[in-house]
């Protein structure tokens, strides 16, 4: 069975990335501001103690939905700024 690349064209990232930029491809300018994207401070705290409580089995109950959203939250950013970076990446010449 051929698996799917994690930015394959029915993926989180993907369908963000086609929200993001509806006209068709990411622009340089867009990019930019998807590298410049953070989690702020507190939100990334709070996403290490979840994973911390969770190592330990002590998630409250709805902890582990904020927990698998803060995960899938973080992939999916973290695959939107890989491919910013791509678009971004200097483009070499063919002689």
């Amino acid at each position: 069975m051929p698996r799917l690349s994690p930015y394959s064209a029915h993926s989180e990232a993907a369908i963000w990335e086609r929200i993001i930029h509806p006209a068709g491809a990411m622009s340089r300018e867009e990019a930019k501001h998807i590298i410049e994207l953070e989690i702020s401070t507190d939100e990334r705290e709070r996403m290490h103690e979840l994973a911390k409580r969770n190592r330990s089995g002590a998630l409250a109950p709805g902890e582990n939905e904020e927990l698998d959203n803060f995960c899938r939250v973080g992939n999916t950013l973290s695959l939107l700024k890989s491919r910013a970076r791509q678009i971004l990446k200097p483009r070499r010449r063919i002689s």
